[in-house]
This record gives structure tokens, C-alpha cells and sequence, in this order.
């Protein structure tokens, strides 16, 4: 009936109204509760997530390889992040840059794999960041000269915290630690470097005065690699050949990570090395690891077989999935829900003839004619009650 069809499309309509305005204000509060979190935080909370590009603040974060990325892409490379060593990994690589969160050198599996890797085909670079360095220290130690009175002790506070704790993970390793890429030697002798020496295109137009590299523990280069940039003795940067490939050890992350990569002269010698790796359209691959070497895999999902929820590990289909579950929920949210008391609707019978008369009306309303409908009322009459007469 039409009437009945006209209720149903009313209640449709004050539903769906219902379920937008709710979703609106949700939206709403979200965005409030955001705005007052970004006011009132404290101004010195800072992410220190190491060796990352995206995940857990990574992209804000100080230690983080953000920046870094961008300059690969800026210089015309393709720009990936990866947890596993897969197959397709493999395969598709041109150049892999490691920042481990580990003061352990990597292990005898890993490096054979990345070994590997480097033979299998021609003018493949491995870069390798050690992780004696963290620029949460070096923020700490920054600021504080500059920060008002009232916020030195905290400064200071959390400036030693972040040092014991780096100190801590430091001197926990085994010492000294040694393999065919490098020998880390833990000597704890903390200096500034303020000198360059090593190849020219390396060294040439960079202000050494202007640096703020750091060094805590000391890298040597293993057998059969050339330091190409150093200071005073101590490498900074080395190069070894592995078959047609080539393998780039740096001390540290102390010219490389989101917040040194602020000094200008920083981001100078990050696309010296940046130029190592060859011509543009490189297949650049950020591997991160957190804690420990990153797993192998002998198949594209992590695990070995081919669940459905294994690609959710993986970037950046994580994202996109993620994305869309947050859309059919929305969907989910506005097609669906009843808001209320539930209540049992009235039940329908065509045996109701007052609804009969009710939509006879509507028909006859919507036809405008009003002489039209006093004749079929008088018909009406005629027939059903023997009536001559409106």
C-alpha cells in the first residue's frame, strides 16, 4: 500500500539520518580529544622507535629512517621496508639498507643469506648502520642549554636515563665482536668527530667542523674492505667487495637516522652514500628488524604457508587492509543498526480494511481532481448504500 511503502521510507530515512549524525559526532569527539592531546602534552614527549620508516611513530620518531627514505626517492629510487628476508626480497632487491636495533653482530645464517643475495647478481649494494648511536641522547643533550630553568632537571633526568640505558645495551654484548664484515670493539672512549680523512668523493666540500657525528664504541673494517671515510684513525665509513656486489659498513646512525639528518652537512655525506648504490631506479629495500636478526623465509608469507592472515604482516597490504576494515565498519555502522529500545513492529493484515479506505484516499489526493473524486464517492454511495445523493 502506498501509505505503508511512504512509513517504511520515513523510517529508512530517519535511520539512516540517526546513524550519520552519530557517526559525525563521533568523528567530532575524535578529533576534539586529538587537538587537546597535541595541546597539552608534554613538549619534550618524543618517539625514539630505532630503524624504522612507518610503524609505532616511526615517522616522527628520532631515531627513525623516515628522512632517509625520502632522500632515496628524492634521487629517483623505488623505496620499500621489509621485516623478512623472502624470496621476492631476494629476487627483486637492488640494494638492502639494515638498521639493526641490536649491539650484536649479525649471524652466521643472516649473513650468508645477505652474502648470497649480493653474488646472485651484479652491482647489488648491502648497506649495514651499526647501532652504537641513539638520537634520543643527543636530543636530550641538545635542548637542554636552551630549555628553561625550570625544565633542566628533567632534561638531565631523562639524558642520563637514556644514556645508562644505551651504556647498558652496550656493555651487555660480548665483547670485542667479531666476523668477516667488522670487528666492534667496546671501549666506551665517547668523542666528537671534528676531522675528515679517506676518499675525496667522500670528504671533498664537507665542513668537518660543522659535524656532530659521535662515536662511543669503534668499528674496524673485517678482511678484504677499504675505509673510505674515517676520522682520526677510526672508520667511519668501509667498503667491501662480495662477488659482483658490494658491501657499505657504517660505525653508526649518528649522520643518518630523522633528527642528524637536521645538520646540513649530515644530509651531505647521506647522499655521498646515497650515490654508492648507482644509477636512479634502484629497487631500495629498508630492512627492519627490532631486537634481533631479521627472520628468513623460504616463502613469501612469513611462516611458510600461504595463510590469509600472513599478508597481514605484510607492507603495504597491512595498510590497505586496515583501511578498508575501518570502511566496511563505517558501512557496517550506518547500513545496519537499530539505536533504541528494541520494540516488535506492528503487525501488517490485509484484513484491515481501514487501511483500504486510507489509501483509496491517498489516490484519490494525489490525483487533484477534486470533482473526480465527489463522483466516485457518489458512486460509491449508489452502489453499496442505494444513495442518489452526495
Amino acid at each position: 500500500m502506498p501509505n505503508t511503502q511512504s512509513h517504511k521510507n520515513e523510517s529508512k530515512s530517519k535511520a539512516r539520518t540517526t546513524v550519520m549524525v552519530v557517526l559525525l559526532s563521533v568523528g567530532a569527539l575524535i578529533l576534539v580529544a586529538g587537538g587537546i592531546y597535541l595541546v597539552t602534552r608534554p613538549v619534550d614527549d618524543i618517539e625514539t622507535a630505532y630503524g624504522c620508516r612507518r610503524s609505532g611513530g616511526a615517522t616522527t620518531s628520532v631515531n627513525g629512517t623516515a628522512v632517509l627514505c625520502e632522500m632515496f626517492e628524492q634521487s629517483g629510487h623505488r623505496v620499500y621496508s621489509r621485516s623478512t628476508l623472502t624470496p621476492k626480497l631476494r629476487k627483486r632487491a637492488d640494494c638492502i639498507v639494515w638498521f639493526p636495533d641490536n649491539f650484536d653482530m649479525p649471524s652466521n645464517k643472516t649473513r650468508q643469506w645477505l652474502e648470497e643475495w649480493l653474488s646472485e647478481w651484479p652491482g647489488r649494494t648491502l648497506i649495514y648502520i651499526g647501532r652504537d648511536f641513539d638520537a634520543a641522547a643527543h636530543y636530550w643533550k641538545t635542548i637542554k642549554p636552551t630549555a628553561p630553568k625550570d625544565q633542566r632537571i628533567e632534561i638531565q633526568s631523562r639524558l642520563t636515563e637514556q644514556r645508562r640505558d644505551l651504556d647498558g645495551r652496550r656493555t651487555s654484548v660480548k665483547q670485542p665482536q667479531e666476523c668477516d664484515w667488522f670487528t666492534y670493539e667496546n671501549k666506551l672512549k665517547y668523542r666528537k668527530v671534528r676531522t675528515l680523512e679517506g676518499d675525496a668523493e667522500w670528504c671533498a666540500d664537507i665542513d668537518a667542523s660543522k659535524l656532530e657525528i659521535e662515536l662511543n664504541g669503534r668499528m674496524k673494517p673485517g678482511a678484504g674492505a677499504r675505509v673510505v671515510l674515517g676520522s682520526q684513525g677510526d672508520m667511519l665509513v668501509s667498503r667491501q667487495p662480495i662477488g659482483d656486489g658490494q658491501l657499505i659498513v657504517v660505525a653508526n646512525g649518528s649522520f643518518l637516522l630523522n633528527l642528524p639528518l637536521v645538520n646540513h652537512e649530515h644530509r651531505r655525506l647521506a647522499g655521498r652514500l646515497i650515490d654508492q648504490i648507482g644509477p636512479p631506479n634502484q629497487s631500495v629495500v629498508f630492512l627492519e628488524s627490532r631486537w634481533r636478526d631479521p627472520p628468513i623465509s623460504s616463502s613469501e608469507f612469513p611462516g611458510g604457508g600461504q595463510s590469509g592472515f600472513a599478508i597481514l604482516g605484510i607492507w603495504p597490504t597491512n595498510w590497505i587492509l586496515l583501511q578498508a576494515a575501518v570502511v566496511g565498519i563505517i558501512f557496517c555502522f550506518w547500513k545496519v543498526p537499530i539505536f533504541g529500545t528494541p520494540r516488535s513492529a506492528r503487525r501488517e493484515t490485509m484484513s484491515d480494511f481501514g487501511r483500504h479506505v486510507d489509501a483509496m484516499g491517498e489516490l484519490l489526493a494525489l490525483s487533484g481532481d477534486e470533482a473526480f473524486a465527489h463522483a466516485r464517492l457518489r458512486q460509491y454511495k449508489q452502489a453499496m448504500r442505494g444513495e442518489d445523493r452526495g
